[in-house]
């Protein structure tokens, strides 16, 4: 793929890692982050993990080549559909096949957010701003909302950055770019989550699939 991005961005490497491209040194230049958010050193390009096996995590260590990671997507090519939650003054929009399963959705408002209940998500049980914010919150962009004509999907206010959470996916945000991926309907350009453990079966997206394989990050 031609290098035509001057900024942070992801290149998809066919059965292989993902090649982190930071950018241009200066201030929109993408950082590498833990899960504290403290910045790992590393070069303007990188090779980082996907197949959830690798000895020096982030990094990758060629251990895809010996266990046979696949890269290919379970998923049908653009499989999912936004739903709208409509309520008094927010509109809620979630979008399962982008979800990561992180939970901060059920954890932090479950009076809007409830899997007992059908339908799910009840835009009138939280102020627009909780929702606002956990929308904000969000890792995965499945869920936005509107709010007085107002759309709260992207974010500018953020610098580009790939943050390698504790035993979970890459959170990308900041408009760390993933070239030619056409990931859902409704998805947000500016963030989105990324799978480390090797078995989602949407990947390049998280599915929330480590939890089910007990992925673990090693320490540095």
């Amino acid at each position: 793929m031609a290098d035509d991005h001057a900024g942070a961005h992801i290149e998809l490497i066919d059965n292989g890692p993902l090649r982190y491209r930071r950018g241009r040194v200066g201030e929109r230049q993408g950082a590498l982050l833990r899960p504290d958010r403290t910045e790992i050193e590393a070069r303007e390009n990188v090779l980082l993990c996907r197949c959830g096996a690798s000895d020096r995590k982030p990094f990758c260590d060629n251990t895809h080549v010996g266990i046979g990671f696949t890269s290919e997507k379970k998923w049908k090519p653009g499989a999912g559909s936004m739903i709208d939650h409509v309520g008094e003054r927010v509109t809620i929009h979630d979008n399962r096949a982008l979800c990561a399963h992180v939970e901060y959705c059920v954890e932090d408002l479950p009076n809007v957010f409830d899997r007992s209940k059908r339908p799910w998500v009840n835009p009138d049980g939280a102020s627009a701003e909780e929702i606002i914010a956990l929308c904000r919150k969000c890792p995965s962009g499945a869920l936005s909302c509107t709010v007085d004509g107002v759309l709260y999907r992207d974010y500018a206010d953020r610098p580009p950055a790939v943050i390698a959470t504790r035993e979970g996916p890459y959170y990308l945000e900041g408009y760390v770019e993933v070239p030619g991926e056409p990931f859902s309907q409704g998805h947000s350009q500016e963030h989105c989550t990324l799978c480390r453990c090797g078995e989602s079966r949407n990947k390049p997206l998280c599915d929330g699939k480590h939890w089910d394989v007990g992925f673990v990050d090693r320490e540095e």
